[in-house]
């Protein structure tokens, strides 16, 4: 490979790795789990601007995500504090090499993915789940892999992009083994590996401390859209681990002012005309009287030195809230992933139940 290369692909890891190049993953701890690049550092997007410190100086920096988009954040990061960083396009989802690391939710912890592929049967029930929203898919492999025994295996098919965490979530707490995992093709393709449950075996029991706080912003009102954020922000600063999910008319809270247009035809066209654009476009619950109403409680925020919106937003990305967009949501209301502000996640119900199970604070707004 041309180390003078202007663009560089998701497949050049593996030169990156021979040449024992830095080598940075900017996705979710819970993503890299899930299955990663061997001998990549792991650093949230969300997380790195407190964390340059972890970051070489003197070296090239190699940074990918999922799909690139949140590579692209990151390097702008990192380009901006001085380092010399470039993004592998297209990200982890169609990365092909040998260095794959696959989830821990293998039986020991450590297959690797050519391992994983030996593992899969011949004899796997194969379930064509595309175009079934989530929760479906989830509902699926729960009523599929309840009928298994011990040891057999289902493979999934499915169109929805969020079942790809979404199930490594249900996996890890249902305690079966995902076996594959991967995009095809705009299909994800999930084979999965029915565990015997086993509680008793002492030195491995599962302890759960439930710090952290949930929220499904359901809401696209201004008001309960200010609220959210107030708790996440509050929450996150008293040491809480903080997910928000945001679903239907809350999608339009997390979009992206700065979006390109999007060419879109018939409902999909209506849906968007008919949605406000940004954070600072939304309506208020009560007394909107044709959005003057929204501009008057800005307006009083603005002068009693209260934070806006946008600018709450940016805080909780910097305090590392994660925010994840509902998949199905954005199908319905017609809402691409390019609307959306580029630290969003993307998951359906079981990624945000994963978070809410460790949660003692849960809130639908």
């Amino acid at each position: 490979m041309n180390n003078e290369k202007k663009k560089y692909h998701m497949n050049d890891a593996d030169w990156v790795i021979e040449n024992n190049e830095f080598l940075l993953d900017v996705r979710e701890p819970v993503e890299y789990e899930a299955g990663h690049i061997k001998g990549a550092e792991n650093i949230s997007v969300n997380e790195l601007e407190n964390r340059l410190n972890e970051i070489p100086e003197n070296r090239k920096i190699y940074v990918y995500c999922q799909r690139g988009r949140r590579g692209a954040t990151a390097v702008s990061t990192l380009q901006s504090n001085g380092f010399d960083a470039v993004n592998l396009e297209e990200g982890y989802s169609v990365y092909t090499g040998q260095y794959d690391t696959a989830s821990p939710t293998a039986a020991n912890g450590h297959h690797d993915s050519a391992v994983l592929n030996r593992l899969i049967s011949d004899d796997r029930i194969k379930v064509e789940a595309s175009g079934m929203q989530c929760p479906g898919p989830l509902l699926k492999v729960n009523e599929v892999m309840s009928g298994l025994k011990t040891g057999e295996q289902m493979e999934i098919t499915v169109t929805d992009t969020g079942f790809c965490t979404d199930i490594e979530a249900w996996a890890k707490k249902t305690g079966n083994t995902v076996l594959k995992n991967e995009m095809n093709n705009d299909k994800v393709i999930v084979v999965l590996e029915k565990n015997a449950m086993n509680t008793n075996i002492e030195g491995h029991k599962m302890t759960e401390t439930k710090e952290g706080a949930t929220m499904v912003v359901f809401s696209g009102d201004l008001d309960k859209a200010l609220a959210s954020f107030i708790i996440a922000a509050g929450a996150k600063s008293m040491g809480k681990e903080v997910t928000m999910f945001f679903t239907f008319w809350g999608l339009n809270v997390i979009k992206d002012p700065n979006a390109p247009k999007r060419n879109k035809k018939g409902l999909d066209k209506a849906f968007s005309m008919m949605m406000p654009k940004s954070a600072s476009k939304l309506p208020i619950s009560k007394m909107n009287m044709f959005g003057l109403g929204s501009k008057m409680i800005q307006h009083v925020m603005r002068n009693k030195k209260v934070d806006a919106l946008t600018e709450m937003i940016e805080k909780a990305d910097a305090l590392g809230v994660k925010m994840i967009a509902c998949t199905m949501s954005m199908d319905i209301m017609a809402v691409e992933k390019e609307e959306l502000l580029p630290h969003v996640n993307f998951g359906g119900v079981g990624t945000y139940l994963g978070d809410a199970e460790n949660s003692n604070l849960n809130l639908f707004i």
